[in-house]
């Protein structure tokens, strides 16, 4: 997302004592707000099953409502052509099986400039790039003062694809045409043609893509990751139209292709304020799916402004923008936080975003330096640059899953501002070479479970007798909810009891069987902790025999936690 853009966007209790369960009669579930409702937009209604459905299925459904279509399917995501009216969403809402309906809001990105650890494998001896303005002077995002990428972080051998989810990428440039082209798979969201040249009135989308994945071809720039032919290739998908526009239909769309042809790192530079219980599960699919998604946070400036989506999800990868070291007046602090960067939960990290050279088509000539280079400044540049440290993580950590180069990037970046992790910085300023070259973080097998309909049958807490424990993480900007079925008996007590590894604030919560979803307000839990604590504990006699659900809430912080469960 570039500087300028328009962002306009569910008894008995053994005891109530302290730290025991409470009743939960009358009690709305306690799940995000921004997921209950979604205000009318464009003329799709996105309609989401809380399991995946047939086309016959989904069709026999919705087709009263109007035209449908597959959007995620393998999400059971659905969009529904059709005139905006609360009536219609009502109707779908009312349709057994479905957990929300929403319209598919507008996204703009503008142009407008001013388990155990795992070792990283060896790097490989790799040339200097001789690109033309590979230099300190025109890439001081990748060779500047501020810098921690080197080309050697690039030599780990064969990274997988990036997908860059823009207005295309402009296939006849110089870094990105020819027999050694990286780019594959093209695919346009609009037309739904596999094509995807840049349109785009200001070449936005070519810009992010060189910030990625520029190849070292001795012309021009070079990228973080540099694309190759057969062994680092991008994926350009068509999702904003001429002006820049995109929707979440779009986008979701997008998501689908990328993780179809084998991405795993997705790039989004655009967002908006609102947010759509559908866009989640995708995100959820894309994630368990082996894919993750960086999205930058949004330039409204320095006040704690509205989250911006897709970066405000959870699973998601929100990046903000730092200085370059260059004087420039977004830029106060030479090395620091831009002055246009969101301030907010979505802020995971922050990245180069300031003055970044670039490819863009020829025929863009605002910021141009050359034919060809553009200047460009905003959350939108620092995004990909993430993207293409990601890719680079992964193929750093053949196996590493998407929770933990999402972790790595967290966890080596260096702190911004306030101890520990905050609003403006996130967890800091990205350090390429330890996100590389450190060993990865434990992964958490159980993600993604963040609802009824996500959780593993293989998860389940046995009926028997005893104790069953299991260890995971929760963090309460990106992974703020853990859910774990477990049988029991009519009758049966049952033990419940977190305990975390740092301050950070949780809360359990019981679901009843039959609950299709807990995070949609519609139901409330059977029991529940009310007050957030280090180490919740809660106890219950179950009223029915069946699949319940215990449900972790990370309120305020990020920790490792166990949860022991006693029958």
């Amino acid at each position: 997302m570039t500087r300028g853009s328009s962002l306009r966007r569910g008894l008995v209790l053994l005891a109530a004592a302290a730290g025991l369960a409470v009743p939960a009669a009358g009690l709305a579930a306690s799940a995000p707000p921004h997921l209950a409702t979604t205000a009318a937009g464009t003329a799709s209604l996105v309609v989401t099953f809380g399991a995946p459905q047939t086309d016959d299925a989904a069709h026999a459904q919705l087709d009263a409502l109007g035209t449908v279509t597959p959007l995620v399917p393998e999400a059971g995501v659905w969009a529904v052509a059709a005139r905006p009216d609360s009536a219609l969403r009502d109707r779908a809402l009312a349709i057994a099986g479905v957990t929300g309906a929403e319209w598919s809001l507008v996204r703009r990105a503008d142009d407008i400039t001013p388990a155990a650890p795992v070792a990283p494998q060896p790097l490989l001896p790799v040339a200097a790039p001789t690109d033309t303005y590979f230099t300190p002077d025109h890439q001081a995002d990748l060779l500047g003062s501020i810098s921690t990428w080197a080309p050697d972080l690039a030599s780990v051998g064969p990274r997988p694809r990036i997908a860059i989810l823009d207005g295309g990428v402009d296939a006849s440039h110089e870094e990105w045409s020819g027999p050694n082209s990286p780019l594959v798979r093209p695919f346009s969201a609009w037309t739904g043609q596999e094509a995807a040249d840049d349109w785009g009135r200001t070449g936005h989308g070519t810009h992010v893509a060189g910030i990625a994945a520029a190849p070292a071809n001795g012309v021009g720039v070079v990228g973080v990751a540099p694309g190759a032919a057969g062994v680092a290739e991008v994926i350009p998908v068509q999702i904003a139209d001429r002006d820049g526009y995109s929707t979440d239909a779009t986008m979701m769309r997008g998501i689908r292709w990328a993780v179809r042809n084998g991405a795993k790192v997705i790039n989004i530079s655009a967002g908006g304020a609102g947010s759509a219980r559908a866009f989640q599960a995708v995100i959820d699919w894309a994630f368990r799916s082996g894919a993750l998604v960086v999205a930058s946070v949004g330039n409204d400036g320095q006040s704690y402004s509205e989250m911006n989506y897709p970066a405000g999800y959870a699973h998601v990868l929100g990046v903000a923008a730092q200085c370059t070291g260059t004087p420039d007046p977004d830029c106060p602090t030479l090395t620091g936080l831009a002055m246009f960067s969101d301030r907010n939960a979505s802020v995971d990290v922050v990245a180069p975003g300031v003055d970044i050279l670039s490819s863009v088509p020829r025929r863009i000539t605002e910021g141009a330096i050359a034919p060809g280079y553009a200047v460009k400044t905003g959350t939108s540049m620092a995004a990909p640059y993430v993207t293409g440290l990601a890719a680079l993580v992964f193929a750093a950590h053949p196996g590493a899953t998407p929770y933990q180069v999402m972790r790595q990037i967290m966890n080596t970046a260096t702190d911004g501002g306030p101890p520990g992790r905050d609003l403006s910085y996130g967890d800091g300023f990205v350090n390429a070479r330890a996100a590389v070259t450190l060993p990865l973080p434990p992964d958490d097998p159980t993600e993604v479970n963040d609802d009824v309909s996500e959780v593993k049958s293989e998860s389940a807490i046995n009926a028997s007798g005893g104790s069953t424990s299991v260890t995971a993480a929760i963090d309460d900007a990106n992974d703020p909810r853990d859910v774990y079925p477990v049988q029991l008996r009519k009758g049966q007590t049952v033990r419940i009891r977190v305990r975390g590894t740092s301050s950070a604030r949780l809360r359990l919560a019981l679901w009843a069987p039959g609950t299709r979803s807990i995070s949609g307000g519609a139901s409330s839990p059977a029991a529940w902790l009310r007050r957030p604590v280090e180490s919740p504990k809660l106890g219950y006699v179950a009223t029915s025999t069946g699949r319940w659900y215990v449900d972790v809430q990370g309120v305020s912080g990020r920790t490792a936690y166990t949860l022991t469960v006693t029958r």
